[in-house]
Formats: C-alpha cells, structure tokens, sequence
C-alpha cells in the first residue's frame, strides 16, 4: 500500500510544471504597443518597441496618422487591413519581410505610405489597386526586384527605390509625363551610402552603359569559342595526314625512288590493314615510251623495247600498251578500287 501511494506522488508531481508550462504557452501574447480605445486619432510609436514579433492591427482602426518606424516589427497579423480614414502611414526601418496581400485594399484615403528599409522581397501585382489617393511612396532599402504596376496611381507624385538596375529599369516607363496637361513624377533612388540620385540619371549612367559592354564580351567570347573549334580542327586533320603517311594508309602510299627516277605509288580503298589488302599485289609505275623502262627490276625484258616497237604479250600476264609519247613523259599510276587478278592501263590519246 505505501509503494502504491509514494509511486502515484511520484507520478503526480511532474503535473504542474507541464500544466503551468502550457498555460504560459497558450497565453496572449503581450501587444507590441499599449492603446487606449479612446486614443487619438493621430498616434506617434516611434522607438516605443525593441522587439515585436507580430503587429495585431485590430487596435489601429480609427487612426488618420501613424508612425510606427523603428520597432523591430518581424510581421502584420494576416488579417491586417488598413482602414479608410488612415492618410499617413509610417512603417520604415523595421524587419517586415512581406505583407498581407489584402492590407490596402480600403486605403482609399491613404495619400503617404512609407516601407523604406524593411526587407520586403516581394509585393503582389495588385497590391496598390486601391490605394487610388497615394501621392508619396517610398521603397528604397529594401530587396526589390520591381515595382508593381498598380503602384503608378494618376495621383502618385513621389516615389524613391533602390538604386539598381532592374528595380529603376521597371519605373522609367512612368516617371515620364506624356500628356500635356500631366504633373511630372519625381521618381528617385538611393544608394547603399544613403545617397539620393535621380532614377533616370543613374538608370543612363550606370545600367545602359553596361549593355554594350557584356553584348561586346559575348561577342569576344563566342570569337574565341570559334578559332579555338576551328585551330583543334585544323591540328586533328594535320595529324591524321601525318599518321597516315607515317603507317601507309590512306588512298594513296608513296614508297621509294625506283632505278627510273620516278616515284612507285600504291592505291587502295578500304582493305588496308586488312587480310585481303596483304595478301593484294602492289601496283607500279607503268611506262608507255619507247625509253628505258626498269625491266630489270621486274626480272623480264619487254619485248615492245626493241627496236620494232611492236607490244609483245608478257608471260605474267601483264598488259602494256605502246605509246606515241616521247622521253620524259610521265608515267601511269594505277589507282583501282579493288585489286582483280588481271590489270589493263590504258592511257587516252595524246
């Protein structure tokens, strides 16, 4: 009985810290700022936080202007919706990474709205749809890529972005007038020293000048690509011309100088280095004038060298036809396809 009781104490005891822990973990968290019901219409937060994780914008309903910069606020509840009497809005240098998509949509009096120095990454493409009073719009110290579209209001007057390429390339478009009775918008940026330049100027200066260059530098490089491709090509045939004349393959093999003078050249198509192509005879030089031929290097003198020039059938079978040519005419070179067992040269009329 008592090991029942000290083990049920024993089981009871880790209880209320894990209820305790839960309460707290359930309880609401403490608002970022204290306001009154009765506030005022205009209220100034400026440093009045070190740390707010999640802004609940139930308590600002009534307000005309508010300026809530410099309050590490990390985020707005989802359900934050800017009310329609509110003119002035300062949410600047604070951790917003995004906004509720819906936060503007009944800031139909909302004429100065200011997120300079967040780290908003992105803004849906409708998001200033209805924000149709906006005159001043700053977005400068945050990672933008663009500007949407329905930020360019007939009303908007001012607007300030980062200085850089493809957020000022996406507002040029608008921060010209082209109708005559239209009021200029000032659209500027700042660089990351807090420098405040016009948007068209930088845009001139810093972003157009750089399309030349980097179009010049594909060009260069797309010039090399091609002398390199057409070097390699050029070395890879230069060697394969020299190994084939070192190892005598090929269409055409240039042996030695004969007792003659003239060059022996052997052809042959596709049965070198094969079987068939060892076991095929080599063909000569074959000479059709009445001069000195190396019949000495064949082991028989042709009977068409006498003096009757009269062509006699040699006992190899092989075949040679008289000419009318004179001494130091070139020779026939035998270039056949297929080596057959009887081969006739025959050279065209002089």
């Amino acid at each position: 009985m008592w090991g029942t009781r000290r083990g049920g104490g024993a089981m009871g005891q880790p209880a209320a810290p894990l209820m305790l822990l839960l309460l707290l973990l359930l309880r609401p968290a403490a608002p970022c700022f204290n306001v009154q019901p009765d506030s005022s219409t205009e209220l100034n937060f400026t440093k009045r936080s070190r740390q707010c994780a999640e802004l609940d914008w139930g308590h600002f309903q009534r307000q005309t202007r508010l300026w809530l910069s410099h309050n590490s606020i990390g985020a707005l509840s989802p359900s934050s919706r800017v009310g329609p009497d509110l003119e002035e809005l300062d949410l600047s240098y604070n951790q917003l990474q995004e906004l509720p998509a819906a936060f503007l949509s009944q800031a139909w009096g909302l004429r100065n709205l200011q997120l300079q120095h967040n780290q908003l990454r992105a803004l849906p493409a409708g998001f200033f749809t209805n924000a149709t009073a906006l005159e001043s719009l700053r977005l400068e110290g945050n990672p933008l890529p663009v500007v949407p579209r329905t930020a360019f209001q007939a009303s908007l007057r001012f607007l300030a972005v980062p200085c850089r390429c493809n957020v000022v390339g996406s507002i040029l478009a608008h921060c010209a007038c082209s109708q005559p009775n239209c009021t200029v918008l000032h659209c500027h940026c700042f660089t990351s020293h807090h420098d405040f330049l016009n948007a068209t100027d930088f845009y001139a200066q810093e972003c157009q000048g750089s399309v030349p260059l980097v179009a010049g530098l594909v060009g260069a490089a797309s010039g090399v690509a091609v002398l390199v491709v057409v070097t390699a090509v050029v070395c890879y045939r230069r060697r394969k011309t020299a190994a084939a004349a070192a190892t005598g393959t090929g269409w055409g093999k240039r042996e030695s100088t004969t007792a003659h003078g003239q060059p022996r050249y052997i052809s042959r198509a596709a049965e070198v280095g094969t079987a068939a192509a060892a076991a095929a005879p080599d063909y000569e030089n074959v000479f059709v004038s009445p001069c000195t031929a190396p019949a000495a290097t064949r082991g028989w003198t042709p009977g068409w060298q006498e003096e009757r020039y009269s062509p006699q059938g040699p006992v190899d079978d092989d075949y040679f036809l008289e000419s009318d040519a004179g001494c130091g005419d070139q020779p026939i070179y035998a270039n056949t396809q297929r080596p057959i067992e009887d081969n006739i040269y025959i050279i065209p009329n002089q």
